[in-house]
């Protein structure tokens, strides 16, 4: 019997077959190597694929270089607002993109007030006069991001009510310091809270350059529908924003009104509150 080893034999790969002193291994299957057009046809295929990068992006240099920085923000860009310049009222458009998704809306962490000093609510550096009529309250109307916040409400059916606000947001809790883009995102906190559940659509009425006592302001007037009050007539709320800069950078005062839509009472008492208000400082 042959000891353990490597033999000759013409029928295995390589013409040697192992025998491991009992039996004789079964043969190793040779290996197929990558014929040399294999390896052609791909240095072909890398070298078309670098002239055609070459001549769709002529000027980038190394088409497989890293990726340039993206150096877009969210912060809003192009022409920014000008309280000298006049606006025009847009065409009411319907959003309905994001309203009604919870987001991360900040909280002041402050209880709000609803008191009458002189014949008038202030907060924020605003004023007004309050809404009158016999369902009017001095109970404040909860919203969670502003501070200094004084208001008034009014209940419109069981659990839906009308509200004014005067109050200021902080640019440091994530608004904008654009009272334009600022308004927008208050309106979206809104519509996205408990405040308007059942949310559908928004229709917008106004969204231009205002003024509060020869002050550059910006107003946002929206229309917010909700789906979940059909049983009680309830169509959603005109939700008119109002957002005036004030002398504290981290600071833009807000004035915001919650009128029932159709709601002719409602609306007649809201009206001279928005037509008497001030800018103190």
């Amino acid at each position: 019997m042959a000891q353990p080893g490597w033999y000759a034999d013409p029928s295995a790969p390589n013409g040697r077959r192992y025998w491991d002193g009992e039996r004789w291994l079964d043969p190793e299957p040779k290996r197929k190597g990558v014929s040399t057009w294999v390896w052609l046809v791909v240095a072909l295929a890398v070298v078309g694929a670098l002239v055609a990068a070459l001549l769709i992006f002529p000027g980038s240099g190394n088409p497989f270089a890293a990726t340039p920085e993206d150096t877009r923000t969210t912060r809003p860009t192009g022409e920014q607002w000008d309280e000298l310049v006049p606006s025009e009222t847009p065409t009411p458009t319907e959003v309905e993109s994001q309203f009604g998704e919870v987001i991360d809306c900040p909280s002041s962490g402050v209880w709000p007030r609803s008191d009458i000093v002189q014949g008038r609510l202030h907060g924020g550096g605003l004023s007004v006069t309050p809404p009158e009529g016999p369902e009017w309250r001095t109970s404040p109307a909860h919203i969670d991001w502003l501070y200094d916040s004084n208001s008034m409400l009014r209940e419109i059916v069981p659990d839906w009510i009308s509200n004014v606000n005067v109050g200021y947001i902080k640019v440091s809790d994530g608004f904008s310091d654009d009272p334009r883009v600022a308004a927008e995102q208050f309106v979206t906190c809104m519509a996205s809270s408990g405040m308007f559940m059942g949310f559908t659509k928004r229709t917008v009425l106004f969204n231009e350059a205002w003024s509060v006592g020869g002050r550059p302001a910006w107003r946002l007037t929206s229309n917010v529908y909700v789906a979940d009050w059909g049983h009680e007539g309830i169509e959603g709320d005109t939700v008119d924003i109002i957002i005036v800069p004030t002398d504290e950078p981290d600071h833009l005062a807000v004035y915001v009104s919650c009128v029932t839509i159709r709601h002719e009472e409602n609306i007649r008492e809201v009206e001279p509150v928005l037509d008497s208000l001030l800018y103190e400082g």
